[in-house]
């Protein structure tokens, strides 16, 4: 009996302790709970301030060490997408801090190569931030449409490949592209292809110039384009849906859930795109309809037809988060060829399949406050399949022709990727070290052997000193072991000065790309190409330098920023597609050396009600085989928005101007070739109009107003036999306008 009362007297002083003890929940201002919020703590009469870190379930216990001897406390709540909330709690007692949404702040967040989320100005790398709204204003429905006007992107088209890109005048291989830090495989003449990449279900962008191959390994050399997806953020549900009309014969639907219950969230996607095709001459509004033998059959811009969807689910116990994902892609492109001669009743058709399946799991546990361990992996499916037909014109029967006509390919990539996360606001040293694995086999009948596979494992650290608030100093190091090319070694080091209204950027870095499946060992030959691999390539290893100065200044009415950055790259054994000396085959072939460097300015102007902002940059390349002359290609964008005081109409307008550009490429019996493709102009306009509290979204837009389809392009010899050509490149389709219309349904609070 003595024991028993023992016991509950020791149970109810070990209540009290507790109770005691000083409990802060943070919220939103729905109620939810704001996990992982960043708190600074300091004593009514205390100099020191302790910075400590919420639970996954928003609740923060005070330790005894901060709040003794102290009657109240002062806290200041900051973190990604909230205001700044300060307030005073009284010790022994449990205080919920209210946080309201920021906005802004939300888009201003990025975490691309970052030890943790955080803000836009507090990134010791320079990142480029796209936001949705962005996005929604530019009536962009892929990442071909996203970027063609972009400053220090170009972006290329081949009706048959796809459109690609490139960066800091490096294409191809040169540029990653990650979906929430997911490498994106399937590329096509070295290029993803960016009109596959949908973006209705992205909620932002962000682009890092320049390598990151300490971070992401191969491919990262000119720099890093990760789209990072939409996620819940209130508890119930959201549904947006959405329909895209464009007179060039775009018909785009879309539908997206996300919702939050308790521990557990859920985001879906799915969409239908289709595009009749286009060639020069096309009216300005048309349907779609069959015809029978018809002359104008071939098409300039091809039919296409897409369809998409994902799932990713998240469950969060305790301190750990599970959070599995699948996403499908499925395309399929129509070549229609002319009529034959003589009797023009029969033509050659092509189609093009693509596949692609991306399944993935992500565990985060955090194994302390401010201490993450993330493992990703992955598994990337990719197929596409191209058949060749007889058609008859006066049935539309077809006929499949020859093996020799038909190709299936199919790359698989395995990826596994952990990382180890220390970023704690009150400490000076933070870090992230971690290993990923990328294994990737590629299958099919243009392939040697049927079969090859590349394995490339890294280890890497990347560690952030800040001895003082105004300086951040982050050196990195990968080691690569690559199967076939065996080990490098990656440096890299960047530095920030100044906070606020100054800030200076400086990066050194290095970067190594083995060559692809597709460069060492594919034949790609169909009427269009004749592409042969060599498996005789080196990998490319490159030098990069480049520094920023931004300046913003934020008085009350207005604000105004300017950045000022240049860079120079070199790389040795770049790797670039040039013709045999036979005139018809093209290979792929070591240049020596490869030379870029470019100068870019930005001036922003914003206020309540518009922004205005305009970028030139000055990019200049070379190679030894073009006896170390540069040449230069400038580019100039300009973008205005406009929304009226009743915040429910808006006004947007993107200009650029691309500068010709000039190139030279080696032939494999030495002599050179000169090529260039002409300048041009691109200017889109669009009004956004809401209604129903902001939940129904109706857009305006023209796109290509200035009309520009194809550009004059062409090649000529220096020392060698071959004759010039000259020809047109294609930019883009005729001006259009289109209809953009998206509603939201949210679950009542």
């Amino acid at each position: 009996m003595i024991q028993k009362a023992y016991l509950l007297l020791l149970m109810s002083v070990l209540s009290g302790l507790a109770t005691a003890q000083d409990t802060l929940y943070i919220k939103d201002g729905a109620g939810t709970a704001v996990p992982f919020a960043q708190v600074a703590i300091q004593g009514m009469n205390a100099k020191k301030i302790s910075y400590v870190q919420s639970n996954e379930q928003g609740i923060l216990v005070v330790p005894n060490s901060i709040s003794l001897n102290e009657q109240r406390l002062i806290i200041q709540v900051n973190t990604d997408g909230f205001h700044q909330e300060t307030d005073t709690v009284l010790k022994g007692k449990s205080h919920q801090v209210k946080l309201k949404t920021n906005t802004k702040d939300i888009g201003e967040v990025v975490i691309t190569g970052q030890l943790g989320a955080g803000s836009l100005t507090g990134s010791t790398n320079k990142v480029k931030l796209i936001d949705r709204a962005t996005i929604e204003a530019k009536g962009a429905v892929n990442l071909r449409d996203l970027l063609q006007n972009e400053l220090n992107i170009r972006v290329s088209q081949d009706q048959v490949l796809g459109s690609g890109m490139s960066m800091l005048g490096i294409g191809g291989e040169g540029v990653k592209i990650l979906i929430d830090g997911v490498p994106v495989i399937g590329r096509q003449n070295g290029n993803i292809d960016l009109s596959q990449i949908n973006l209705s279900n992205i909620e932002r962008v962000e682009i890092v110039e320049g390598p990151l191959s300490t971070n992401y390994g191969s491919n990262a050399m000119a720099g890093t384009i990760n789209l990072i997806t939409k996620k819940p953020k209130n508890k119930g549900y959201d549904i947006n849906l959405g329909a895209f009309y464009e007179t060039v014969g775009n018909y785009n639907l879309n539908l997206g859930v996300t919702s939050r219950i308790k521990n557990h969230s859920i985001s879906a996607y799915g969409a239908r795109n289709f595009f009749d095709g286009w060639t020069p001459g096309d009216k300005a509004i048309e349907f779609p309809k069959k015809e029978l033998a018809d002359s104008g059959r071939f098409q300039q811009w091809k039919m296409k037809e897409q369809y998409l969807g994902g799932l990713k689910y998240s469950y969060r116990f305790k301190k750990v988060e599970l959070i599995p994902s699948l996403d499908l892609f499925r395309e399929k492109i129509v070549n229609r060829g002319y009529p034959r001669a003589p009797y023009q009743i029969s033509a050659f058709d092509d189609e093009y399949m693509t596949n692609r399946q991306n399944a993935g799991l992500e565990v985060i546990a955090w194994l302390k406050a401010n201490l993450k361990l993330d493992v990703q992996l992955n598994y990337s499916n990719y197929k596409r399949i191209k058949n060749s037909y007889l058609t008859d014109l006066t049935t539309l029967d077809r006929k499949l022709l020859a093996n020799t006509e038909q190709d299936t390919s199919r790359f698989i990539l395995y990826f596994n990727r952990v990382t180890l996360t220390r970023n704690n606001m009150d400490r000076k040293f933070n870090y992230e070290v971690g290993y990923d694995i990328n294994y990737e086999e590629g299958f099919g009948n243009r392939i040697e052997n049927k079969r090859k596979e590349i394995g490339d494992y890294a280890v890497f650290g990347t560690f952030n000193w800040a001895p003082w608030t105004w300086l951040n100093l982050k050196p990195g190091l990968r080691f690569t072991y690559n199967s076939l090319y065996k080990e490098a070694f990656m440096p890299a080091l960047n530095v920030k000065l100044g906070k606020k209204k100054h800030i200076l950027r400086g990066s050194i870095a290095s970067g190594f790309r083995s060559p692809s499946i597709k460069e060492l060992y594919m034949e790609f030959v169909d009427i269009n190409h004749n592409i042969h691999g060599n498996a005789d390539l080196k990998p490319e290893i490159a030098n990069h330098v480049q520094g920023w100065y931004n300046f913003n200044w934020e008085p009350k009415k207005f604000t105004f920023g300017f950045e000022l950055s240049g860079y120079y790259q070199d790389i040795h054994n770049r790797i670039s597609l040039s013709q045999s000396a036979d005139g018809v085959n093209y290979s792929y072939f070591n240049i020596d050396q490869f030379y870029a460097r470019g100068v870019q300015s930005v001036v922003k102007v914003g206020q309540k009600q518009w922004n205005v902002s305009a970028g030139f940059n000055y990019i200049g390349t070379a190679s030894n085989y073009s006896a170390g002359r540069y040449t230069y290609s400038p580019e100039l964008v300009s973008n205005v928005s406009y929304q009226l005081k009743n915040g429910t109409t808006k006004f947007s307008a993107f200009y650029k101007y691309t500068g010709k550009v000039v190139a030279y490429f080696v032939n494999e019996d030495a002599s050179i070739t000169q090529s260039f493709i002409s300048d041009y102009n691109l200017l889109d306009l669009q009004v956004q109009q809401w209604f129903l509290k902001k939940t129904l979204s109706v857009s305006l837009g023209g796109k290509n107003l200035l009309n520009v389809t194809n550009i004059n392009a062409g090649s000529g010899t220096s020392g060698g036999a071959h004759t010039s050509t000259s020809g047109t490149a294609p930019v883009a389709w005729g001006r259009s306008f289109y209809l953009n219309i998206t509603y939201l349904i949210k679950s009542k609070q």
